[in-house]
């Protein structure tokens, strides 16, 4: 089984030091971390600068055993570096430079290929901000089976309106519930509830699948028509960088292992919570761990 993500590759600069980071990337490390025992295959498709700090997370991602053969170089854009900040919840806010490397990436004929060969494509909003980036991810849509868009709104780097045709070409939507008011409310809906956003979403955009994260109340998973929900885990809170991240990877590794819409959502939660309780977007989880907190003995 192979996964394809495209995207942000960066350094998460944190007042203590730099971890390697960006949402797709989390993604990849994610699932290719599940899928040492079940067969799944990460794959990153993104841009880095021709300097030591784009040597250095070639380093760690190839650490992460994660395939970088389309991790391009560009000749004049530096790698990117996010300031984040904590708050006193662990909740996060960043400083996103542009342009930066990951806003150049090219078109190959080898991407072309690698995404028509996954079983799922996987990207985000972010990478939408600049024109090259966005004209490649454009074709690479084009090939994909499943195509699951992770929508990251970072003021000032998205357009609603880039949003919504997006959104119309995927298969799986995936926010969390402040981005699915903001969005359903730019959009004309008259609605208030969560449910009432997400059906009014689904039918705007004719996309089958959409899932709103609610932090740590859970999350409710929109499948063709019907509504599942998990009521979330209950974990003390070191940092939330990369939960929603692994969130989907979980929900990702799931749905492609043909589980039940609501056993992918249990899981996907548990995973989420985990990885809030401990500092980082990837620490190191095994599937018995996730088992075990799910269903603790």
């Amino acid at each position: 089984m192979k996964v394809t993500c495209f995207g942000e590759v960066l350094w998460d600069d944190f007042p203590t030091g730099k971890v390697l980071g960006g949402a797709p990337l989390n993604v990849a490390v994610r699932l290719e971390s599940l899928g040492f025992h079940a067969g799944v295959g990460g794959s990153i498709i993104s841009c880095r600068g021709d300097d030591a700090d784009g040597e250095e997370l070639l380093r760690q991602i190839k650490g992460k055993n994660v395939n970088t053969d389309l991790l391009q170089v560009s000749p004049d854009q530096a790698t990117s570096l996010v300031k984040v900040k904590l708050n006193e919840c662990g909740s996060a806010s960043y400083e996103i430079v542009y342009p930066c490397a990951w806003d150049r990436i090219q078109l190959q004929e080898e991407a072309l290929q690698r995404v028509a060969e996954s079983d799922a494509f996987i990207f985000g909003s972010l990478a939408t901000r600049d024109e090259v980036s966005r004209s490649t991810l454009d074709k690479l849509i084009e090939k994909a089976k499943f195509k699951i868009f992770d929508v990251n709104l970072r003021k000032p780097f998205y357009d609603t309106n880039r949003l919504l045709d997006t959104m119309k070409k995927v298969d799986l939507v995936k926010l969390n519930d402040d981005e699915l008011y903001e969005l359903s409310e730019i959009y004309g809906s008259p609605y208030h509830s969560i449910e009432q956003n997400i059906a009014f979403l689904a039918k705007l955009a004719g996309v089958p699948n959409i899932c709103v994260t609610l932090g740590g109340h859970g999350a409710v998973l929109y499948q063709k028509g019907k509504l599942h929900r998990h009521c979330g885990f209950r974990v003390k809170v070191a940092d939330t960088v990369g939960s929603g991240d692994s969130f989907l990877g979980g929900l990702t590794y799931k749905l492609l292992n043909n589980s039940e819409p609501q056993e992918a959502l249990t899981f996907a939660c548990a995973l989420g919570a985990l990885v809030a309780a401990r500092r980082g977007a990837t620490p190191d989880i095994s599937l018995q761990e996730i088992e075990n907190f799910m269903n603790p003995a």
